[in-house]
């Protein structure tokens, strides 16, 4: 059995999360804003930090501290905030350093929020992109399933343009068309269109150029998926709308659609 002194065992915060969220259930799906707001014997460790990605690690002071279990997944196979120790880690973007606040993109916690620690994100260590999520991380909302595309997208390609939003909008409906999450292994992308909106493919599948599941090719304004067994293709058209235009319009305006093979119930 693991022994712990109880002096180490001892957490002890450095700070605490601000922002609207006053309750777990005000937290909108994708996060909000949030400010990192360090004690102040504490502001001198920020001493080398500089604006990008940082993980933000915290305590879930209100969530239920036990374990879940389904037949299917326990509380380490999952996001829960129900687990025996419920600490939560987050990959943010800091966007503005301040004495004692750290000013982020997003985080999925609530204000007040204990905060354990912070640490740089380091490519070379803390980047995977080969594999794909788990499939039981597809959302059950259609919008919240487009929010997760972005955020991806964003992730991977940096601040959203026009290409990369159609880019969300193609893989939702792949997603829809194809009954997979876009980041299934089993879907092939065929790419035929402009690198912008390939580049968007690629980050939500999850394939590094020279995959066998992500094809690049010259730009036809096409892109097609399959998942061995139907296929589907998009004809795209000429969109000059913005960002938020685009992720709002109707598919109808953004792309033209065909599947082939047995097509499941849209929804």
């Amino acid at each position: 059995m693991v022994q712990l002194d109880p002096g180490e065992s001892r957490l002890q915060p450095v700070g605490y999360v601000e922002n609207a969220a006053a309750g777990p259930g005000e937290i909108p799906y994708q996060g909000l804003p949030s400010v990192l707001v360090l004690l102040p014997e504490f502001a001198g460790l920020t001493r080398g930090l500089e604006p990008g990605y940082i993980w933000v690690l915290t305590w879930l002071n209100r969530a239920a501290r036990r374990t879940e279990s389904s037949p299917t997944r326990g509380s380490f196979a999952s996001r829960t905030p129900h687990r025996p120790n419920p600490v939560a880690i987050t990959a943010a973007r800091l966007h503005q350093i301040e004495p004692c606040r750290l000013l982020v993109d997003a985080l999925d916690i609530c204000s007040g929020t204990p905060l354990l620690d912070v640490k740089p994100y380091v490519r070379e260590f803390d980047t995977i992109f080969g594999p794909a999520d788990p499939a039981w991380r597809r959302a059950d909302l259609v919008q919240d399933r487009l929010a997760r595309l972005v955020r991806t997208i964003e992730r991977f390609c940096g601040p959203l343009t026009g290409e990369l939003a159609l880019a969300a909008r193609l893989a939702l409906a792949v997603d829809r068309d194809l009954d997979r999450a876009a980041n299934s292994p089993d879907l092939v992308w065929d790419c035929r269109c402009a690198l912008g909106v390939a580049a968007g493919i690629q980050a939500v599948a999850g394939a590094p150029l020279g995959a066998a599941r992500f094809c690049l090719g010259p730009d036809l304004g096409e892109l097609r998926a399959t998942d061995g067994c139907r296929e589907v293709s998009y004809s795209l058209r000429q969109v000059t709308a913005g960002t938020e235009a685009i992720l709002a319009a109707a598919e109808e305006e953004l792309f033209g659609r065909n599947v082939l093979g047995s097509e499941p119930p849209r929804g």
